[in-house]
């Protein structure tokens, strides 16, 4: 089977580099903009069913590309970023000021740190692989299935399936609205492609989660 992992397209705390977690934070107009490309891009993929996480900005993403495709989008709460607790809201700077005990901690093991009152990247990959599992299981090897998620979540599937160490995810990148395939065959999962954000040449911008 084709697994098509979507991030969702941009908020105003990507812009500004604030940990979003399990905030409901809308898509911004720029936002809405990715998704409706990226509903377009998919047009032709003649996928079967569309999956997302259940996070506004997800599932905004998501009705974008199922009002497209005549698919009606299925909560899947595994498919949720990170909960990043008392990150929330905040920027890189401000968690390194008020908490610099914790961020040192978070240096030295960042996959298996937990997030003040969150997850850790172990935890969320842990979750994540659950609902990677109940997709391949409910899917025949030819479907095309589509899940909208969040740059986090995709990452740390995507650590597990290429064999990367959790602590090594920061070293991936993917852009809002970008596409990232999976294939599913008699060797497992495989990576054919990642960060396609071709659909969305000149209005992609590096954010945060």
């Amino acid at each position: 089977m084709r697994l098509i992992l979507i991030r969702h397209g941009e908020t105003e705390w990507n812009v500004t580099l604030q940990y979003q977690g399990h905030a409901e934070i809308p898509l911004n107009d720029r936002g809405l903009h990715q998704a409706r490309l990226t509903a377009e891009r998919l047009r032709r993929r003649e996928a079967t069913t569309l999956y997302a996480s259940d996070l506004r900005r997800a599932w905004q993403t998501s009705e974008q590309i199922g009002e497209a495709l005549a698919l009606k989008p299925i909560a899947m709460p595994e498919l949720r970023e990170i909960d990043v607790g008392q990150w929330e809201g905040l920027t890189p700077e401000q968690l390194y000021r008020r908490f610099p005990d914790h961020m040192k901690e978070f240096e030295r093991d960042p996959a298996r740190t937990v997030r003040l009152g969150g997850e850790s990247y172990a935890q969320l990959q842990e979750r994540a692989l659950v609902a990677l599992n109940r997709i391949q299981e409910a899917h025949r090897p030819e479907e095309t299935v589509l899940a909208v998620s969040h740059g986090g979540t995709i990452r740390a599937l995507l650590c597990h399936i290429i064999g990367l160490d959790l602590r090594n995810f920061g070293r991936m990148w993917l852009d809002n609205g970008s596409l990232t395939e999976l294939h599913h065959g008699k060797h497992g999962w495989r990576l054919v492609r990642l960060n396609d954000a071709a659909h969305l040449e000149g209005i992609v911008a590096e954010g945060g989660e």
